[in-house]
């Protein structure tokens, strides 16, 4: 598991959103409880992320929602990683998706992809890591 968590956040952190998704997809099928709605929810953000690559903006909106939602119980961290920090950048850019599918806002308006930042806290949830 900690292979594949580790080899998604490169590739999500190189904008690599699709390849994450199956890597981290593989990880996912294997799991039960607790560690796989946090999978999913990573692997719905970084859907989201590359349908927004591909100006697929009700995909990208539709994934986002669902992503945030299902990390939103793990924050502010889990596995090391700063989901708090994650979550906002994900609400920010479902903000622009929505703006993006209404008109308000062109593609190149669009803010950078977020890099998931890893923090030394939440090996598991509101637990400290060593």
């Amino acid at each position: 598991m900690e292979k594949g968590l580790e080899t998604g956040l490169r590739q999500f952190n190189d904008e690599a959103f699709f390849e994450c998704h199956d890597t981290w997809e593989d990880v996912w099928m294997g799991l039960r409880g607790n560690e796989r709605p946090f999978f999913q929810g990573l692997i719905q953000i970084a859907v989201g992320y590359y349908h927004l690559t591909c100006e697929n903006y009700p995909g990208a909106e539709h994934l986002l929602a669902r992503g945030i939602a299902k990390l939103e119980k793990f924050s502010p961290s889990h596995r090391r990683i700063d989901v708090a920090d994650l979550l906002e950048k994900a609400s920010g850019a479902l903000s622009q998706t929505i703006d993006l599918r209404s008109g308000e806002r062109e593609p190149s308006e669009f803010n950078p992809f977020p890099k998931i930042r890893k923090t030394n806290t939440g090996v598991f949830k509101n637990q400290k890591g060593t």
